[in-house]
């Protein structure tokens, strides 16, 4: 009589171990998607809340944030004008020295000639000759107008100029156009980061503002605040 052969089943715990690590696998891969799934819902949930968006004039679709960095650069170039304006304007007899000085911190070869010029022509002498010789300089509003913020910025805007001697007074308008390059902020001799590269200047005598001219331009300048200098 032959003997017969018993067959032994499949091994159930090698099953079960292998099924064991399967399962965390995929246990281990669901956690992670969940996770990823998660944060990404947050960062679109935050994005939601804290930003607009907004169409730019070639129909892209732009975060405000985006918008409102482009307008802090626009400001940051119209408080460098202004700055450079008042150095070069805003003048006496006690202040000459300094804002001759820092005004060539703000400037490069062409603007230096120019200024070098107004020199020549007793444009800063006079404030030394003729006692208590005053000048004030007041940006108009609306005069500015601003390009190529991102490139070489091209600024144009307009300076009434308030010249005191005595009880004389004397008004003038400077027309400005100036280019302005980009370099490394260099506090406090060049405060905004800006080089000015080209300036022009059409300089000519006006009337005295009146009062309501005059309260214009502070309703304009009080509603168009800039950057300082701390």
């Amino acid at each position: 009589m032959k003997e017969q052969k018993i067959t032994v089943g499949k091994n159930l715990y090698t099953d079960l171990n292998k099924n064991k690590r399967t399962v965390w696998a995929i246990l281990i891969v669901s956690v992670i998607s969940i996770i990823c799934f998660t944060y990404f819902s947050l960062v679109v949930y935050s994005d939601s809340t804290t930003k607009i968006y907004t169409i730019n004039n070639r129909g892209d679709l732009i975060p405000l944030s985006l918008v409102d960095e482009q307008r802090d650069k626009i400001k940051v170039v119209q408080s460098n004008a202004e700055y450079f304006a008042k150095q070069l304007y805003e003048l006496d007899q006690y202040n000459l020295k300094d804002k001759k000085e820092k005004l060539l911190w703000l400037v490069d070869k062409q603007p230096t000639e120019i200024i070098k010029d107004k020199e020549r022509k007793n444009y800063y002498s006079n404030f030394l000759s003729i006692n208590g010789l005053i000048q004030k300089a007041e940006i108009i509003p609306d005069s500015w107008e601003i390009s190529q913020v991102e490139e070489n910025p091209l600024v144009n805007f307009s300076v009434i100029i308030k010249r005191i001697n005595g009880n004389n007074e004397e008004f003038f308008k400077a027309d400005i156009k100036l280019r302005m390059t980009k370099v490394h902020i260099n506090y406090p001799f060049n405060p905004f980061g800006f080089l000015i590269t080209n300036f022009e200047e059409s300089l000519s005598r006006i009337e005295k503002p009146s009062d309501d001219e005059q309260e214009n331009l502070d309703s304009l300048k009080s509603n168009q605040p800039k950057p300082v200098v701390e």
